[in-house]
């Protein structure tokens, strides 16, 4: 009778365990559904259809949502994207792309600092976006609420007074590649893999950013709002990508995160930066290190042809990207800014007058046993590439502001934007 009595316990328990096991499935199931279950808002003139719901959660796999903005209104809007309510521990990955390609942002990193996904975006009336969202997996789990709103901040953002200030260029006024820029050609629009970019080009006169006790010039903004600047000067340091006597492979020594070149951008970084990293993000910085031909043991990379030989640049990273707070320029940007690797240019905007010696930028050229030639600028302004990268030459740190900074100035020498706290 006992025996039996006990039995009767074990099943009990065993039934009572299995309905909580149900319960909390079930529980969690209309979470899940209820999340992923359409939402549709409407705000100040947009209509927003989260087609998978607003909450996000990433855990053993990449998650992907979709959702459209809409404006209802007789007027031209701006909208941003962002998360709130976020639960992160490391970063994230994450694509956003716009079905018409108005934006088309790949790879990009989310950090606690930075939970702004893109902004400024315009809408036209009657106008609709459709969007894609792919979440990439984190090694913890993840939790945010996706917001989208009217841009109604009091004070402008950066990138709002640059634009105010400039009358925007649809082309430069010399062809890129082939000749320089030695007048002010101001600020020009163009479309890159992400969406559309502003850059300056020329002998700039209104480009001038006093940041973190430096001076800065401003390069160009990108479509997420974010502002990319590089040192007016040269940094204090010289720098190089390996040492003469590395044994390291060529893939380390091209490897950002790996070789000399990060060791020196970093040890600036947290020297000259640290303190002010609240307004600086993580931005991709491309290394193009994708190979065009190779031919008698030497490899030449696609940088190589396009600016050597075809007098041409790329808007997008044919190579590797690396998603950094510091980095340098690419070959590609230093061409779009006004040089070229025909002629000098001391009436550009990136020259630094009396120097003896060149500044790297993140390009490759060419490499053969075992070294790599990287592009340069030399004291003229001319793109060249002549020089190993075990070679201790200049470097001009690059970094990108966070599209919510605000600045006053004019942006001119004696009157230079000035990020305010």
């Amino acid at each position: 009778m006992r025996k039996k009595y006990k039995r009767i316990l074990r099943y009990i328990g065993l039934l009572l365990m299995l309905t909580i096991l149900l319960f909390i499935s079930y529980v969690k199931f209309q979470k899940d559904r209820e999340s992923s279950s359409p939402i549709v808002l409407v705000e100040n003139g947009l209509s927003i259809n989260y087609l998978n719901g607003n909450n996000l959660i990433v855990k053993d796999n990449d998650r992907f949502y979709s959702f459209s903005v809409t404006n209802n209104s007789d007027v031209t809007l701006k909208y941003h994207i962002e998360l709130i309510n976020v639960h992160m521990k490391n970063t994230l990955f994450y694509d956003l792309k716009e079905t018409n390609d108005k934006l088309n942002l790949s790879h990009k990193e989310l950090t606690k600092d930075n939970l702004t996904l893109a902004n400024m975006i315009s809408i036209a009336p009657g106008e609709t976006h459709f969007y894609s969202l792919n979440l990439y997996k984190n090694d913890t789990n993840f939790s945010a609420k996706l917001s989208i709103g009217i841009e109604d901040h009091n004070e402008e953002y950066f990138s709002e007074t640059i634009l105010k200030n400039n009358t925007i260029k649809k082309s430069s006024a010399t062809k890129i590649g082939t000749e320089v820029a030695q007048e002010d050609e101001g600020l020009i629009g163009a479309k890159n893999e992400e969406g559309l970019i502003y850059y300056y080009r020329g002998d700039v006169k209104n480009n001038y950013v006093s940041f973190a006790n430096f001076t800065w010039r401003i390069v160009k903004i990108n479509n997420d709002g974010s502002v990319e600047l590089i040192l007016n000067d040269y940094a204090e340091t010289t720098a190089n990508f390996y040492d003469s006597n590395s044994d390291i492979s060529l893939e380390d020594k091209l490897n950002l995160t790996n070789n000399q070149m990060n060791k020196f951008l970093n040890e600036w970084y947290q020297e000259n930066l640290k303190e002010y990293e609240k307004n600086i993000i993580s931005n991709k910085f491309c290394v193009d290190d994708s190979i065009y031909e190779t031919t008698n043991n030497i490899n030449y990379y696609l940088g190589n042809n396009r600016l050597l030989k075809d007098y041409e640049i790329n808007y997008n990273c044919l190579g590797t990207s690396y998603t950094m707070k510091i980095g340098l320029l690419s070959a590609d940007e230093v061409v779009l800014a006004g040089a070229n690797a025909i002629s000098n240019n001391t009436n550009l905007y990136l020259y630094v007058p009396n120097k003896v010696i060149s500044w790297w930028t993140l390009t490759p050229s060419i490499s053969s046993n075992e070294n790599i030639t990287f592009f340069e600028v030399d004291p003229n302004g001319k793109l060249v590439s002549s020089s190993n990268g075990n070679y201790y030459k200049a470097i001009r740190p690059v970094i990108y502001l966070n599209p919510k900074t605000s600045v006053s100035g004019t942006g001119v020498n004696t009157d230079p934007y000035i990020v305010k706290d």
